[in-house]
């Protein structure tokens, strides 16, 4: 299974060369705001990759690698959950809408700078995401008919665009935190493959059309036995990450907030 950072070129031979790699991305990355004792920096590169680092005066606390989405989701924010190891790794629950705001699925995604961002999203506000799916094992055919071929002889028949919020469910008897995780199968629309620029090494992109829009998928070229084609159907798990990209509410003036600490 791929891990989250080789999904954007981040591979390591163990964990002192991985340590060692993000020492490299957190020198090169650039602030991006702070929150009370923490702070947000964030490496980009030109291939679209992203690691996004909250630091305190203990040191890096969380990273989170995501990547420049272009696809864009509507939904209705609801709220947040509890992620047991990391608070900076929350996820946010939303219901994906349609136009007229009709829900197509619950879903929940991590937000790639929730330290700034947390306050700012009001449940029950209608907001636009763009959301990277991070594969974790994926399956390929070349086109619907071949999809539909394999599923000939099978109980369980899923529709070429369908997303199931595997993240939301448990497996019975268990009782699990839920996660920022999809079992996606869609239509590729785009498809290239990525540079990163700072470790040289190449990382699947797609566009991927399933219920209720588009995604950006990327995977590890490893784990693939051929890169992605436009008309491909794609199936598998996936761990989501995104931004809010329209509907935040306004932050705080920190003049307001001093005016309201001294009142």
């Amino acid at each position: 299974m791929a891990s989250n950072m080789s999904c954007i070129g981040i591979t390591a031979r163990d964990q002192a060369d991985f340590g060692r790699r993000m020492s490299l991305l957190l020198e090169r990355s650039e602030p991006a705001g702070k929150s009370g004792a923490y702070e947000l920096r964030v490496w980009s590169d030109a291939s679209g990759a992203s690691v996004s680092f909250v630091l305190s005066e203990d040191g890096v606390e969380c990273a989170t690698p995501s990547f420049r989405a272009q696809s864009r989701l509507h939904a209705r924010a609801k709220r947040f959950a509890s992620d047991p190891d990391c608070r900076f790794c929350d996820p946010l629950f939303v219901d994906i809408v349609d136009a007229k705001g009709e829900c197509f699925y619950p879903l929940a995604t991590q937000l790639e700078d929730i330290l700034l961002t947390r306050e700012r999203v009001s449940g029950g506000t209608l907001i636009e995401l763009g959301v990277c799916a991070f594969a974790h094992g994926m399956e390929v055919w070349a086109d619907e008919a071949a999809f539909t071929a394999a599923q000939a002889n099978e109980e369980v028949k899923f529709a070429a665009e369908s997303l199931i919020p595997s993240g939301l469910f448990s497996p019975e008897g268990q009782d699990l935190p839920e996660a920022a995780e999809a079992f996606l199968t869609g239509r590729v629309l785009e498809a290239g493959l990525r540079e990163n620029l700072t470790t040289g090494e190449t990382f699947q992109h797609a566009i991927v059309k399933t219920l209720g829009g588009n995604y950006d998928v990327l995977a590890s070229p490893r784990e693939l036995a051929a890169p992605l084609e436009p008309g491909n159907i794609i199936q598998g798990e996936f761990w989501l990450v995104g931004r809010v990209t329209s509907g935040l509410a306004e932050a705080p003036r920190p003049g307001l907030l001093n005016r309201i600490f001294r009142a």
